[in-house]
């Protein structure tokens, strides 16, 4: 796996770096985002004693961290593509392990939402840097293989994230979530930066897009902070119309941009790359909801304790811990696309056992619709990021890279406004208690089938992108079936 390249510029074949080493930063790195946002959220309450926070302040903390996301991920690609993708990764590493040293020791949480939304400027820079270095260092015929294994430290920081971060801020306090990823992030830059000794850089000369940029983040903001409060009144309504106008205005601007952050002409010719990029929104928009309305159900409904219920939600990441491994290696085998599709018609599956969960429902059952739900993620993340970057040409590396966690960031903010508009309707202001049970449990099963539906829909996206292969593919099937 190793040679002697020590050029500062990597070349256009395979690089001349440890694949080994690679896969085991990136998935370090993306251990500590997914630990710490599944973590936060336990601690909340804490949080908010400490810093004087109200309720809706402590809403905030993970509005700032999405709007982040949504708004950095697309323009790191671009950034990236410039100044390499190897120093941009390091830089956001950087920045989210000096974040998280920060932010246990700040006075108040106007400052602490600050530093949180620096911290996602820096997870954005290393998702989208992250995706463009494996996909150039992997073989393409390894491609699977490599994004499953690094999926392990995603939901290896999901499963562990509640349970450990119930523990230190017990016995040591809440400030210890953050330190706790500091050494990880480090050992991680440490291990990127002196194993891999060149970069990636396929626009170096190019001029930055700023009209683009900023028509984007505009855009983005706008959309996200009208969603979040759409419910206050009509200022809200009119920012997110006035989001949607400069998201319009970006489109035009960027289709005749010569250097563009988005090229909106590649994305219309390329069928496979777009289906794939509207499969990924369509799943991530749904399976959101999960976390949230069980981590309620089993507390409100059955009365089990925060660790308890830790312990249970666990179900799902810790499946796909096992199953993410070979889905990538069923995608190198069979496909990429159609194990995606797969995916996406078992998560679409689970969703809609889902809806059926009543409050007699046993926690066998519970945890089963978990599982069905976490293997369908599974086989679905990992393939069909696959095949998202397998359909791209070196040129537009990093703006697929961005898109992608785009397309997430934005799938789960969607996913957010429908919840919280279900739950106004069928709620109000009240909390959860014993005589708004069954109001709160139709609002679950409404939601759970609008997403089980939407999945279910999003299997013709992953069917569209197969083309004449979903032809032959079916052929083949009925041929063995009337064999059979």
């Amino acid at each position: 796996m190793e040679t002697q390249q020590t050029d500062t510029t990597c070349s256009a074949q395979r690089p001349a770096v440890s694949l080994r080493t690679v896969i085991i930063s990136v998935a370090a790195a993306q251990f500590m985002l997914p630990f710490m946002l599944s973590g936060a959220g336990p601690l909340l309450p804490a949080i908010g004693r400490d810093l004087h926070a109200s309720a809706m302040q402590l809403s905030l903390i993970n509005a700032a961290y999405t709007l982040s996301l949504a708004i950095f991920h697309l323009v790191s690609g671009r950034v990236g593509d410039m100044i390499g993708r190897k120093r941009l990764f390091l830089t956001g590493l950087m920045l989210f392990v000096v974040m998280s040293a920060l932010l246990p020791f700040v006075p108040d949480i106007w400052l602490f939402l600050l530093c949180r939304f620096v911290q996602a400027m820096g997870t954005a820079m290393m998702n989208t840097c992250a995706l463009s270095i494996l996909v150039s260092c992997a073989p393409p015929e390894q491609l699977g293989r490599v994004l499953g294994l690094t999926s392990i430290g995603v939901y290896t920081g999901l499963s562990l994230g509640p349970g450990l971060s119930g523990l230190l801020g017990t016995a040591l306090g809440w400030q210890f979530l953050f330190f706790s990823v500091v050494p990880i992030g480090i050992i991680a830059w440490l291990l990127m930066y002196c194993t891999v000794r060149c970069d990636w850089k396929d626009a170096p000369d190019d001029p930055f897009d700023w009209k683009g940029s900023l028509s984007y983040t505009l855009a983005v903001s706008l959309m996200s902070i009208g969603a979040i409060w759409l419910l206050e009144g009509a200022w809200a309504l009119m920012l997110f119309a006035g989001g949607i106008a400069c998201l319009l205005l970006f489109l035009w601007a960027e289709r005749r941009s010569p250097h563009p952050i988005l090229d909106v002409a590649f994305l219309v010719r390329n069928r496979a790359f777009a289906l794939s990029t509207l499969a990924s929104f369509i799943n991530y928009s749904s399976i959101f909801g999960v976390t949230f309305y069980f981590s309620l159900y089993l507390q409100g409904v059955h009365g089990l304790s925060l660790l308890e219920t830790g312990l249970l939600l666990s179900a799902q990441p810790a499946i796909q811990v096992f199953v993410s491994p070979l889905g990538g290696r069923m995608a190198d085998r069979h496909g990429a696309d159609v194990i995606a599709t797969i995916g996406i018609a078992v998560c679409g599956v689970g969703l809609l056992l889902g809806s059926g969960v009543e409050a007699g429902t046993s926690l066998w059952i519970v945890a089963l619709v978990q599982l069905v739900i976490g293997a369908g993620i599974a086989l679905f993340a990992s393939p069909n990021t696959s095949a998202i970057m397998s359909s791209v040409d070196q040129a537009h590396m990093g703006q697929a890279s961005g898109l992608v966690g785009t397309a997430r960031t934005l799938g789960t903010l969607s996913s957010m406004v429908v919840i919280s508009l279900t739950m106004n309707v069928f709620l109000g202001d009240e909390p959860l208690g014993p005589t708004n049970i069954p109001a709160f449990l139709e609002a679950m099963h409404v939601n759970f089938t609008l997403f089980g539906i939407l999945n279910l829909l999003g299997i013709f996206c992953s069917i569209g992108r197969m083309g004449g292969r979903f032809r032959g593919l079916s052929h083949r099937f009925l041929h063995l079936w009337n064999h059979h």
